[in-house]
């Protein structure tokens, strides 16, 4: 073989190395061994097509989030939910009225979804702040109020004495900071006897029903009520927080001497649906006691549904009134 011919093989096979090293499917190359006549040398080769250059994807940080409510109740909790994406490496937090009460670093940029759960222990308006690197990405305000009803429409009222007591539940998802107990109540009698006091209580739920044990009490002297309907506000000694569960508020009187059959009585407002023949849903007790004669004195018996449904005027406040 002479020396022009050497010269195009060896031209031939440079090219088909070079063109299989650019992109596209990998495929074998040609030697000696295969069919194409090594004398007949290929066209002048191409200038190669310029590849352009992988351009840069920049990955902007993105937020997707869940909506909070306006409004809620002490006790309430709630979650948030916030789904990153393109976020890698960045901080992220939670404020609730400016103080921080959650947060982390985001480990990739793929979509990673946030659950960032929310107590509601006291009432008031909260400023919730979901941040990025010092950055407010989503910011609202949720209105949190005390557990119960303020509704004081109609004339309809259950007594409380000595020997009539009264309990109205609620529940608590989440811890609950207490300081108060309110009723839209009214006194019966306009002369009372020495020293009877108004009595409200909070106890711990014992099978659909108030426990015995009291967790927290608050009394005020009858005198304090009014002859007129107005709300009445029993403050404990200590703000006390609940852990989540089922609890009862309880109202009672009690006197310096028990052995009278008569009874002071506070009347406690409530409202219903105007339907009496819907029977009581077990989230409203009464107790009748019993006159005991050997012992002088009421003694209790056994709790019972009110005889239909009703919503007492009461609520559980984590504010001093």
């Amino acid at each position: 073989m002479n020396t022009s011919g050497k010269l195009l093989i060896l031209l031939s096979l440079t090219f088909v190395l070079f063109a299989g090293c650019i992109g596209g499917e990998q495929q074998d190359y040609i030697t000696e061994g295969q069919t194409t006549p090594l004398e007949q040398a290929p066209a002048e080769p191409a200038e190669p097509e310029p590849v352009a250059p992988v351009e840069e994807i920049m990955c902007e940080p993105s937020y997707e989030y869940s909506e909070l409510p306006s409004e809620a109740v002490i006790g309430d909790v709630l979650t948030f939910s916030v789904t990153s994406t393109c976020a890698e490496g960045k901080i992220v937090g939670l404020n609730i009225d400016e103080k921080q009460e959650s947060g982390g670093m985001i480990s990739k940029n793929d979509p990673v979804t946030y659950n960032f759960i929310i107590a509601l222990e006291t009432e008031g308006t909260k400023s919730i702040t979901l941040w990025s690197d010092n950055e407010s990405v989503y910011s609202t305000t949720v209105e949190v109020d005390q557990i119960g009803s303020t509704d004081t429409s109609g004339n309809k009222n259950d007594p409380a004495s000595v020997k009539e007591w009264i309990a109205t539940s609620f529940e608590a998802e989440g811890p609950v900071k207490v300081k108060s107990i309110g009723a839209y109540m009214r006194r019966l009698y306009s002369q009372t006897m020495q020293h009877s006091m108004v009595v409200a209580q909070i106890r711990a739920d014992n099978n659909g029903n108030p426990s015995d044990n009291i967790t927290a009490e608050s009394t005020i002297p009858i005198t304090d009520t009014t002859m007129s309907e107005n709300w009445i506000y029993f403050n404990f000694p200590e703000a006390l927080t609940l852990a989540p569960g089922k609890y009862w508020v309880v109202f009672l009187v009690t006197q310096e001497t028990q052995d009278q059959i008569v009874s002071d009585v506070v009347n406690v407002h409530y409202t219903f649906g105007g339907d009496t023949s819907v029977p009581g849903d077990g989230t409203n007790k009464q107790m009748k006691l019993e006159w005991d004669n050997s012992q002088r004195k009421f003694v209790k018996t056994d709790w019972q549904n009110v005889p239909y449904e009703r919503t007492y005027s009461v609520v559980v406040s984590s504010e001093t009134h």
